[in-house]
């Protein structure tokens, strides 16, 4: 596998080569190891410090070189975890720059876990260099193409709007399809939208329909598709199915709509755990907080820099 490092990345690395004999370095080495061999063992806590982070950074492209395919998927579980809490600009865009890199991976399962990485970033956290990458590997028709699709959307490269409608015809694989249909209507393109509402609505909204549709109608961020998600939040209807497995029970879709809400509305007034569950003990209360909040708000704010 190649490996390929930007102009930006060694510009970043540069400054930061008195850390790489820290100790955060040994102990990457023996954690990579121990990968290598095949033992699962966590990453080590020191590695994770804040403080540590341009170290474990300037580190990492040696390991991303390695033959091993754990160890790459390793890394790359790494530069999500430094790189997507760090508070400083230059450290989350020089991991998203190593992990657009990995989307050439050659193991399909690494390129999707590379792929799935890159969501939890912000729009910033993308230099020029690394959208030009998911530039090439979308030409490249690359591993999981959906993904792909669906980033392009998030980073509005709409340079590439012509080159994904062909995507949106019948020929195509349906989930390509509907993938194409939504990254166009995330790039406020007007024919996707209204063709990604037309089939949305013409569904019952259960609890098939909120776990592979509502999802994608949050990510488009378009007007039209969260406020259709909001007339569904107020609906009493229980076409839904509560969670408890052994006592399953009617509910409204609402309970889960919420949920997915949440990312997407500035000032919304419930948050997600890390889980991504409300934060909540009473979900008929958060609710009905929620359904009164969007009244005394009809001119609610999305949110966009976030996948």
């Amino acid at each position: 596998m190649q490996f390929v490092v930007t102009a930006a990345f060694v510009f970043f690395m540069a400054s930061t080569v008195s850390f790489a004999q820290d100790q955060p370095t040994d102990l990457l080495s023996s954690y990579f190891s121990a990968v290598r061999s095949g033992n699962s063992q966590a990453i080590p806590a020191a590695v994770l410090q804040p403080d540590q982070a341009k170290a474990v950074l300037a580190a990492l492209p040696a390991y991303q070189a390695d033959t091993v395919s754990a160890v790459r998927a390793a890394v790359y579980t790494l530069l999500q975890r430094v790189g997507s809490g760090a508070k400083q600009l230059a450290i989350r865009q020089a991991s998203v720059g190593l992990l657009t890199q990995g989307g050439r991976d050659a193991d399909d399962g690494n390129a999707g876990l590379v792929l799935d990485y890159l969501t939890t970033f912000k729009k910033e956290d993308f230099i020029s260099a690394s959208k030009d990458t998911i530039r090439v590997l979308f030409g490249q028709r690359s591993f999981h193409f959906e993904k792909l699709l669906r980033l392009i959307g998030f980073l509005e490269l709409s340079d590439q709007n012509e080159s994904i409608r062909p995507y949106t015809q019948i020929g195509n694989p349906q989930a390509t399809r509907w993938a194409a249909i939504v990254s166009l209507a995330r790039m406020s393109d007007v024919s996707a939208t209204e063709e990604m509402m037309r089939r949305a609505r013409k569904l019952p909204v259960n609890d098939d329909v909120i776990y592979k549709i509502f999802p994608d109608l949050a990510y488009s961020r378009r007007q039209e598709a969260i406020a259709y998600m909001v007339e569904a939040l107020n609906s009493d209807d229980k076409n839904c199915l509560s969670a408890d497995a052994e006592k399953e029970e009617a509910i409204p879709c609402g309970y889960r709509i919420m949920e997915q809400l949440a990312p997407v509305i500035d000032g919304y007034p419930l948050e997600l755990d890390k889980s991504g569950d409300i934060k909540t003990k009473d979900y008929v209360a958060a609710l009905k907080t929620v359904r009164e909040w969007f009244v005394k708000h009809p001119d609610y704010k999305i949110l966009r820099d976030r996948y």
